[in-house]
């Protein structure tokens, strides 16, 4: 099976803008806002790349979104109020528009002869592009950098909250991140039994602790540290196993929609099989990420 260019690119980028200003000692809601600027920063740099149909701005943006994703995921407890419902709502909107274009760069990469694919992604960029330099994509990044910085989370009167917000990030990140380790071991349980969407949502959430943790390295001290890093180098293994495979069943899917939405001719079909994953080679596969997510829970 051909590997899959997207974890790659994964393994490469990380926003570094905010790292050097973190510390332990910073109140969580401090770290919050560093670690979230940080990936709408991202999202900035990439913006113009993006929307001019650059593949690897496109990759990147999305990646930057699934930080922030993580990071709001992580902060939760604190932050979650009625303004990101609805921002929320809008990443979901501009996610569509992103996650169609990656899905094609992809498929692409590893069928650069079909057809089907190269057509659709010059229609998938043209509806980004308009995406991207639309009013309301312009609201979003505002309203969303404001509520980094001054959203209703950060009054909320609440005691707890009002403690939470003021409490030294290092405490509060280790309890975040042995909580999520937690859910992860549990939900990668009997992963080479699993179909398809569940093994998925073991991918998201391995991409989400990897994140967190990565989000984590100069807050916590480094012999506690220590131990997370070893975690997200299987955490990666993992990620980059499931995430093969996404690739090849959203190939499928792709094809069976395009031909669909598009009624080819049989002459508009793809020239031969995708190469995708046999049942054997499958099974390999899938052990090698069991056996990475042992690793992870040892």
């Amino acid at each position: 099976m051909k590997r899959s260019k997207r974890s790659a690119k994964e393994r490469i980028f990380r926003p570094k803008r905010a790292r050097a200003q973190l510390s332990g000692e910073m109140p969580c809601a401090t770290v919050f806002r560093l670690v979230a600027s940080a990936c709408l920063e991202d999202v900035k740099t990439h913006h113009r790349g993006a929307r001019n149909g650059d593949q690897v701005a496109v990759h990147q943006t999305r990646v930057a979104l699934t930080r922030l994703r993580a990071a709001i995921a992580f902060f939760a407890p604190m932050v979650e109020d009625s303004e990101w419902t609805r921002l929320k709502a809008e990443l979901k909107w501009l996610n569509g528009y992103l996650g169609a274009t990656r899905d094609l760069d992809v498929a692409i990469e590893n069928a650069p002869r079909e057809r089907l694919f190269r057509t659709a992604r010059v229609e998938s960029q043209r509806q980004l592009r308009r995406a991207l330099a639309s009013d309301r994509y312009r609201r979003w990044f505002k309203d969303m950098v404001d509520w980094v910085n001054h959203g209703p989370w950060s009054h909320m009167s609440d005691r707890g909250l009002v403690r939470l917000r003021a409490s030294p990030a290092s405490e509060y990140h280790a309890r975040q991140l042995a909580g999520w380790h937690k859910k992860l071991v549990e939900k990668s349980r009997g992963l080479t039994e699993m179909g398809g969407r569940k093994q998925h949502r073991v991918r998201l959430a391995s991409k989400r602790l990897r994140y967190a943790i990565e989000f984590s390295e100069d807050v916590l001290p480094k012999d506690d540290f220590a131990p997370w890093r070893a975690i997200v180098k299987q955490l990666r293994k993992a990620q980059q196993i499931l995430g093969e495979l996404n690739d090849a069943e959203a190939a499928r899917a792709l094809v069976a929609e395009l031909q669909q939405r598009t009624k080819t001719t049989s002459a508009g079909h793809p020239r031969k099989p995708l190469a995708l994953p046999g049942g054997k080679e499958k099974s390999r596969l899938l052990r090698r990420a069991a056996a990475a997510y042992r690793k992870i829970a040892s």
